[in-house]
């Protein structure tokens, strides 16, 4: 479904299937009765968060759903860095308009650093499938010269008549959405509400939860909850479409089933990956988006992060028909410094 780096003939990984679970310590002063006393106390104790984990759980996907619904109505202007501790390959991009760049001013072949802006957006198709598109407009302080033309092909060209019309387009939209990526690896898991996808109804089923170690820096109504992915196929898959489990932590408000930071870990013999995404409301729009991505991939040759923030939320509107509704100007309001 989803692929992650990966490097042309590294073996295939393995995954152990259980990640260390988490380990709770009774301390007990006294021997004796004392004891078995504390022990029954525990065992009542364990009990009672699995139902209310299971809430908690209820509460998250019907959040995440809500979440996807009113995001895929706005779009977000991205600022993306990404850095690599050696050279990678860099696609180079032309300039466009007056006073576009020469040749020589171009983004190199390769690269360690590399910076780009994009419109952000959750595109949902007729059969309520939801895909992460990013519309990059500006690589290396350059513009690019296709943007209005890649959107208009890929979303202008949607025939909900055409019985492959979905997944073609969700192919190509991933595609174009790593188009930009530093180095020659493919990825498409590098988006902010990736992590999101496990809690859709019918995917929390392949992934096992149990409580995790409290944060006391996220607040009193957040839980921690970790995961760790069970089923196979995973959902996460690199060359050869071989499974790359996946396990991490959900920071959920209790009260609200509200996400305010999702992370997701994989680890194989020769990639290890970290995403990690906090999100925030939107007063003006009155929603909740996504503030900041973390990514970290540790590769057998390397390692490549990024840092994308998110900001400037507007709505806009993609018709069936063929045509394209632009975002709505934004009210100009005056801004403290």
């Amino acid at each position: 479904m989803t692929a992650l780096p990966s490097r042309a003939g590294c073996p295939a990984p393995r995954v152990p299937d259980t990640i260390r679970a988490m380990r709770f310590l009774l301390r007990v002063a006294a021997a004796g009765l004392a004891i078995v006393a504390a022990a029954a106390v525990s065992v009542h104790a364990q009990s009672v968060p699995d139902a209310d984990l299971e809430q908690l759980l209820a509460r998250a996907t019907w959040y995440s759903i809500d979440f996807v619904n009113k995001l895929s109505q706005v779009v977000a202007e991205e600022r993306y860095v990404q850095d690599s501790s050696v050279a990678l390959v860099a696609v180079p991009i032309m300039g466009m308009g007056r006073g576009a760049p020469s040749l020589n001013s171009q983004p190199r072949a390769t690269a360690k650093h590399r910076e780009l802006r994009a419109d952000f957006l959750i595109v949902k198709s007729p059969g309520d499938m939801w895909a992460p598109f990013r519309d990059v407009f500006e690589v290396d302080h350059i513009p690019v010269r296709d943007r209005e033309e890649r959107l208009a092909k890929l979303f202008l060209t949607n025939k909900p008549d055409r019985a492959d019309g979905n997944d073609e387009n969700a192919r190509a939209i991933a595609e174009e959405s790593a188009r930009y990526n530093l180095g020659a690896v493919q990825r498409t898991i590098n988006n902010p509400v990736f992590a999101l996808i496990f809690l859709q109804p019918d995917i929390r089923s392949h992934f096992k939860f149990a409580p995790g170690k409290p944060d006391r820096k996220a607040g009193d109504d957040v839980r921690v909850v970790e995961y760790v992915e069970e089923q196979r196929p995973t959902v996460i898959h690199g060359g050869a479409g071989r499974d790359m489990p996946a396990f991490g932590r959900f920071w959920i408000e209790n009260s609200t089933g509200r996400v305010v930071k999702a992370e997701v870990r994989v680890e194989v013999n020769d990639v290890k990956a970290n995403l990690t995404t906090t999100f925030r409301t939107d007063d003006r729009l009155g929603i909740d988006v996504p503030a900041e991505f973390h990514e970290e991939y540790d590769l057998r040759d390397g390692r490549v992060s990024g840092v994308a923030s998110y900001s400037r939320f507007r709505r806009f509107q993609v018709n069936s028909s063929e045509e394209l509704s632009p975002p709505a100007p934004e009210t100009q309001t005056n801004k403290s410094p």
